[in-house]
């Protein structure tokens, strides 16, 4: 990595640093960052894992591979396989504690690193290629795989080496390390006199995925990872590899210089996994692949999206009550994956899964109408936030109260409080103290409750922060020099 890139990195890092808001909104409102983006950095040095730590933030590059969101739920293959890194660390964990969770923060591939350095997150994952020029800024894992850079075009193509590409041009995102990667070849063809490779660069923003769902015939190649032209082997049909590269190209994770605690926890996991760790990631990630190569923010939703469908009514509600549309979304995800699952005989009921009882105590006279449904669970939240506030809890901890009497119910949630209160340990905090009695006395199922809706709600937060950087970041496209 050169001068001028460790340069731009770290000046990256310091605009981050600085451009997390306070804590002022309402909880649970629209204006109100999640919790897990206001963190302090976590050095994780001593790390134990025999006693890890209950949360660890993951920055991922949100992209068509590596983090994305279909009908309102997350998919990716640096999701699946993180996701097993977790399983891992709570293995042989006493059951009279809590899990570990991962919180997985999607980010802009080009605030990743940054990102990581400005200690918004602990771990960074998204195709990062383990180069020894980031490698004096972070820490990386041993490679969970060794790839190579492949040209790909349309399979009326034919080329097997840059040589033959003659005059086509490479389409290729401008910031990304394709980019890189293909400055540095036209710098060594150069110096062997051979003629630099054509190449177009597309506008910050872009990505290769789209341009792989989109080959046709009369296509320009474009420069992919061989992972993900095997993932997009069927997504893609009108794309082939032409031909890779012979340099090895290393993917890993990165940690925060000091963190070598968490970077070894890191690799005994990768060590036991394998190879197959991410053949497993590809085919649990190929069925949910969108077949125009993007990846959506919970915002950028279509009418073919489940989320799409019930998003006017979150929105609507959202209004009325102060609440973030986007936690509405995020329960109503967990609760019923959008479908209005009606139950006339009692039960919880609809979209939100709402109790007639609690709806009616809401002011809403049909829980079972889609809209109403909404309207009962916002108005419970919103209830559920202000004895909260008044109760004194802090907005972290309120957020997970909020989630967890949802649950369970309001009365529950007190006498588990209580239990916390009896045990030693702070009633008004829930991860190490409510969070721990809830384990102990009604099992996992409210805690993973809890945990889910979480994790759902940071996604759609943290992706929509990143769309709105990338917004304000998209530039009109540029050519490379040939």
């Amino acid at each position: 990595m050169s001068r001028k890139i460790l340069s731009l990195l770290l000046c990256a890092t310091a605009l981050i640093s600085f451009s997390n808001p306070a804590f002022s909104a309402e909880v649970g409102s629209a204006s109100a960052p999640h919790p897990a983006l206001l963190r302090e950095p976590s050095e994780l040095a001593d790390f134990d894992p025999d006693n890890p730590p209950e949360r660890i933030r993951v920055l991922v590059a949100l992209g068509p591979s590596t983090y994305f969101l279909k009908d309102g739920a997350p998919h990716g293959v640096e999701l699946a396989m993180l996701t097993g890194y977790e399983r891992y660390l709570n293995q042989g964990r006493k059951k009279n504690r809590a899990p570990v969770q991962l919180q997985f923060i999607p980010v802009d591939a080009t605030e990743l690193l940054p990102a990581l350095l400005a200690g918004r997150g602990e771990v960074a994952a998204g195709f990062l290629p383990a180069s020894e020029g980031t490698g004096r800024v972070v820490d990386f894992t041993i490679p969970y795989r060794n790839d190579r850079y492949c040209v790909a075009g349309p399979r009326s193509m034919n080329a097997a080496s840059f040589d033959e590409l003659g005059e086509q041009k490479l389409q290729i995102p401008s910031a990304s390390y394709q980019a890189r990667w293909l400055q540095g070849l036209n710098e060594a063809r150069q110096l062997e006199g051979k003629s630099t490779v054509s190449s177009e660069l597309l506008s910050a923003g872009s990505a290769i995925e789209p341009l792989l769902a989109g080959m046709q015939a009369d296509s320009a190649p474009t420069v992919a990872l061989q992972l993900q032209l095997e993932l997009w082997a069927k997504a893609a049909p009108g794309a082939k590899r032409l031909f890779c590269s012979g340099d090895p190209l290393p993917l890993a994770w990165a940690v925060r210089k000091g963190n070598e605690g968490l970077r070894d926890s890191l690799n005994r996991y990768l060590s036991t996994q394998g190879s197959a760790l991410v053949g497993r990631a590809i085919s649990q990630t190929q069925l949910y692949l969108r077949p125009d190569g993007k990846a959506r923010t919970a915002t950028e939703f279509s009418a073919s999206d489940k989320l799409g469908l019930f998003a006017p009514a979150f929105q609507m509600v959202a209004e009325a009550t102060d609440m973030d549309w986007l936690l509405l979304a995020a329960i109503a995800q967990k609760e019923s994956k959008f479908t209005n699952y009606i139950r006339r005989n009692g039960g919880p009921t609809g979209i939100m899964q709402v109790n007639p009882a609690t709806a009616r105590a809401m002011g809403v006279k049909d829980p079972h109408d889609a809209e109403q449904n909404i309207m009962a669970a916002g108005r419970y939240l919103d209830y559920l936030r202000d004895q909260y506030k008044k109760q004194g809890v802090s907005d972290t901890d309120a957020l997970y109260f909020m989630i967890g009497a949802y649950n369970a119910g309001e009365g529950r949630l007190q006498q588990l409080r209580r239990q916390a209160a009896a045990q030693g340990l702070d009633p008004n905090r829930w991860v190490g103290h409510v969070e721990t009695v809830a384990n102990n006395s009604v099992g996992r199922r409210m805690v993973d409750y809890v945990a889910s809706v979480n994790k759902i709600y940071l996604a759609y937060k943290a992706a929509e922060n990143s769309r709105v950087t990338r917004k304000g970041k998209m530039a009109p496209a540029a050519s490379a020099p040939e």
